[in-house]
């Protein structure tokens, strides 16, 4: 009996502590009423930078939230504003006291710390809450794609999830909130088609949440692969098979391997931009070609030059004919 009666009282115990978690406004107000409608706009204005190599970006961006509860109602006096203007920490102290509603929400694909410029909140009279936050983060972006590089369509995302589940918050997109800012300070990429999208997920306990995605495309400029890439490229094939006029093959073997060189730089060069990937892009395509190419052309010419050494050279002259054309 003994036993029984102080499991009984670690329960209650137990229950008395878990209340005030449980308990919470929001949850309350679900079960009361359903889940609480919260409206979110996302609005990304500037793009700092875009870091291949680490496949993240990072953005300025404002964040807006609204919903409404009856709970943070107030009387305004004849020479109020219309609304209240509040510092985030005494909001939610004033939804502690009220004992009303907030949606923690957090960002999924956040890498490191965000920096705020504003946290504010706008409460009007009737109980709707407007916050806006201003701040800059660097977020994931693990599915860029980099196979037909510089060719290539990216894809940016920014995630946010409420932290109590879709049946206490309801997320929505709030309308012509969300998308790209008109001078986003971003010179490599062409961002554009920003699009919007809430889903429901299931956290790791099982429970059920909204999620906010803002998603956007990014192609690069390819005026800076032409002209810094591919037109060099291509004139230095294009001396690479001209040593093919030259009549002293030392010199032709010389230039071969000079060009050798010069490809090796400039596949060093595209290498800092992009991750160690696990399968071929468009460039290493096109630069393996170029390698396969100007190496061919060294090794014949290494070819001429033995068989000139040997005595064999109208041999060769008939063989370097047939190369040329």
């Amino acid at each position: 009996i003994t036993a029984v009666r102080s499991a009984r009282i670690v329960a209650l115990l137990a229950w008395l502590i878990c209340l005030p978690v449980w308990a919470t406004p929001g949850a309350t107000a679900a079960q009361e009423d359903g889940p609480m409608r919260v409206e979110l706009g996302l609005m990304v204005d500037q793009i700092i930078g875009i870091d291949q190599k680490s496949e993240n970006f990072s953005a300025a961006a404002r964040l807006w939230l609204r919903y409404q509860d009856p709970r943070l109602a107030y009387e305004p006096g004849p020479s109020d504003p219309p609304f209240r203007m509040l510092q985030i920490g005494s909001f939610l102290n004033l939804v502690e006291e009220k004992k009303a509603a907030w949606p923690p929400f957090i960002y999924t694909n956040l890498q490191g710390r965000m920096d705020f410029n504003i946290q504010m909140v706008r409460l009007y009279p009737h109980g709707q809450v407007s916050y806006e936050e201003v701040f800059t983060a660097a977020f994931q972006a693990p599915d860029f794609d980099f196979r037909r590089f510089p060719f290539d369509r990216q894809v940016f995302q920014i995630h946010v999830r409420p932290m109590l589940p879709s049946s206490i918050f309801r997320l929505e997109a709030m309308e012509d909130a969300s998308g790209l800012g008109d001078e986003l300070g971003e010179e490599e990429w062409i961002l554009e088609n920003p699009r919007v999208r809430v889903t429901k997920e299931t956290t790791h306990d099982g429970f059920e949440v909204s999620e906010f995605t803002l998603e956007f495309d990014g192609t690069r400029h390819l005026t800076y692969y032409i002209l810094r890439i591919f037109i060099p490229m291509l004139i230095i094939l294009t001396v690479s098979w001209a040593t093919f006029q030259l009549k002293d093959y030392v010199k032709r073997v010389d230039m071969g391997i000079t060009v050798l060189l010069l490809l090796i730089a400039f596949n060093f060069t595209l290498s800092t931009d992009l991750p160690r990937l696990g399968y071929i892009t468009a460039m290493d395509a096109f630069m393996g070609g170029a390698f396969a190419i100007t190496g061919m052309v060294a090794l014949i010419n290494v070819w001429f030059r033995r068989l000139q050494s040997t005595g064999r050279e109208e041999w060769v002259k008939r063989m370097d004919g047939w190369v040329i054309m």
